[in-house]
């Protein structure tokens, strides 16, 4: 009894250990927050033989080709994070002329940092006009930022935007937006993972043998409705992957 007693606490103790590793990196996981770049081109120069010379001006100035370029932050993790600063850089061949910043949830403008603000007129730091660095108060679960700005590059070629944030226990993953959308998700992805909702469904009922009937007309209800099938089965699982991470 006594030895079994012993394994008994054993087992316990090591049991213990176990799921309060597992309890600890549940809480203290990094958070991850997802990214995206979009960019319109606004404006291209060059001397051309058919068009001729075709000039680009910004604020009297002449500049090479002019982009509008946007950042979009969403926080879909289940954290609110405050004072946290982020920083957006461009490639050597592009600068960033303007720039505005916002919280969709908040009606005041995201503020430059004092360092950034500093460093613009600081003539010992290289291009401070390849940089930008944003103050974020506060970034609520289910809040969006939203950072456009006005671009110039001096060769062919979309401009370069990458975008970073130090802080403990962040991480930031760039993350393609899809411009076709169904219900906020993918709109081709959502089309393959229906279809494939769809096979399986049908394919179970070849297997049992219903009704010709049932199987013509579930085939034509999932056919329909396979994309938003597809939708509403990438949104449970993001929401369950938004759960456990």
């Amino acid at each position: 009894m006594n030895e079994d007693k012993i394994y008994i606490g054993v087992i316990t103790f090591v049991t213990g250990i176990i799921f309060k590793h597992l309890w600890d990196r549940f809480i203290h996981r990094i958070i991850t927050i997802r990214y995206s770049v979009w960019h319109q081109t606004l404006a291209l120069s060059g001397d051309n033989p058919l068009f001729g010379n075709v000039e680009v001006l910004h604020e009297g100035t002449s500049v090479k080709n002019l982009f509008i370029s946007a950042v979009k932050l969403s926080n879909d993790s289940n954290h609110d994070l405050s004072k946290l600063e982020l920083n957006i850089a461009c490639d050597s061949q592009s600068l960033i002329l303007i720039s505005h910043a916002a919280n969709s949830r908040s009606l005041k403008n995201l503020n430059l940092t004092d360092d950034w603000s500093q460093a613009l007129s600081d003539e010992h730091v290289p291009d401070p006009l390849r940089t930008r660095d944003y103050q974020v108060p506060v970034f609520n679960r289910g809040d969006v930022i939203d950072i456009l700005m006005l671009v110039t590059r001096e060769t062919v070629g979309l401009p370069f935007l990458v975008v970073s944030c130090d802080h403990p226990g962040l991480k930031l993953k760039f993350h393609f937006d899809s411009p076709q959308k169904l219900y906020g998700e993918s709109q081709k992805l959502s089309a393959l993972v229906g279809l494939l909702i769809t096979i399986i469904l049908c394919s179970g009922i070849v297997y049992y043998e219903i009704s010709q009937a049932t199987a013509v007309w579930s085939a034509y209800f999932l056919g329909a409705t396979g994309a938003i099938l597809g939708t509403l089965s990438i949104k449970t699982m993001r929401f369950i992957k938004k759960f456990f991470t």
